[in-house]
């Protein structure tokens, strides 16, 4: 990643995330069998500035999702730390006065919006705590869907009366209402129509010029996050394989990976899912080496038993034994 002189607005310092597989049956308990898990993000760190977009890319069960949960504070972490602005992100469920700074936009508006609440019932969700009168909620509500275009004849709509694009504008209205510092945008179009895809990516983009807001972009579509990034992080199994500037990372891919996945995206307007060649290994049993070796066509025995430590490689951090630091 190339240098820079301020201080990160988002730090995530060697963050894990465990989960626990299945339930302990009373056997289990009796015997005292340690509980099967597996972790969905294993020693991340990353960082962004403010009013950038940091896009996050990888298959299905990589661990993006719960990468940009543990951002904003819906999953707590096991180890390491979030900082964004220089406080560290705590739990929401202990600490949910601080839930207005940092917002997530889901991949399913149908999903993430009670289909029996209104319209301004659900922009106003993150705000009705506040300290507020109830036309001040309201008039921060209309502003609030202005900005996503639309007015305020969607305030006593039921959200399931809306249609795909319209829900995710509302979801972005709720998510912005509360002037967060950070948003995480978790595969924000997959879901919608094509001919709305482009309209949501490019509300996105005006909100960002207009707000300064800071992005983590959650994506398997690589076309989605060259319109939208300023640095990558490719993701395969709860770790890192390549790590930087959008414009290094995207014109010129590096790891065989992420070479891979770039060459098998579907395009924008798709929701095909990514197929690569060979099958993603269970979480359960990771690899001991490099996590991409048995499906990589260059792997070489030291691949098999330890992970890559972290090279600079042509402005980018590169987690693979092809490479030595310092190439250009």
């Amino acid at each position: 990643m190339e240098s820079n002189t301020s201080e990160p607005f988002l730090v995530v310092n060697d963050v894990v995330k465990s989960f626990t597989v299945g339930k302990r049956s009373l056997v289990d308990r009796i015997m005292r069998r340690k509980p099967q898990t597996f972790n969905a993000v294993d020693h991340v760190s990353l960082s962004a500035n403010r009013g950038e977009t940091l896009a996050v890319v990888g298959e299905s069960g990589s661990g993006k999702t719960t990468l940009g949960r543990l951002i904003v504070g819906l999953e707590k972490p096991d180890s390491g730390e979030v900082l964004v602005g220089g406080k560290k992100v705590r739990y929401v469920r202990q600490n949910p006065e601080g839930r207005g700074r940092l917002q997530m936009v889901f991949q399913d508006p149908s999903s993430s919006l009670d289909p029996y609440m209104t319209v301004e019932e659900c922009v106003a969700e993150s705000i009705v705590k506040n300290p507020l009168k109830r036309h001040e909620i309201r008039q921060r509500v209309i502003e609030a869907l202005m900005l996503t275009g639309l007015d305020s004849s969607f305030l006593k709509k039921k959200t399931r009366e809306l249609s795909g694009g319209q829900k995710q504008r509302v979801a972005i209205a709720r998510a912005i209402i509360s002037d967060p510092e950070l948003i995480v945008l978790d595969e924000p179009t997959s879901a919608l129509d094509v001919s709305i895809q482009a309209q949501i990516l490019n509300l996105l983009v005006e909100l960002q010029k207009l707000k300064r807001f800071t992005y983590v972009l959650i994506t398997h579509d690589v076309k989605v996050a060259r319109y939208m990034a300023d640095s990558v992080a490719v993701m395969y199994l709860g770790r890192f394989v390549e790590y930087g500037a959008a414009k290094h990372v995207l014109s010129q891919p590096l790891h065989p990976y992420t070479q891979a996945l770039f060459d098998a995206v579907p395009k924008v307007g798709s929701n095909l899912q990514v197929y690569l060649e060979g099958e993603v290994p269970s979480f359960l049993k990771v690899p001991k080496g490099c996590r991409y070796v048995t499906r990589c066509r260059f792997a070489m025995e030291i691949c098999k038993t330890r992970y890559p430590e972290q090279k600079y490689v042509k402005n980018r951090g590169v987690w693979c034994y092809l490479y030595s630091d310092h190439v250009v």
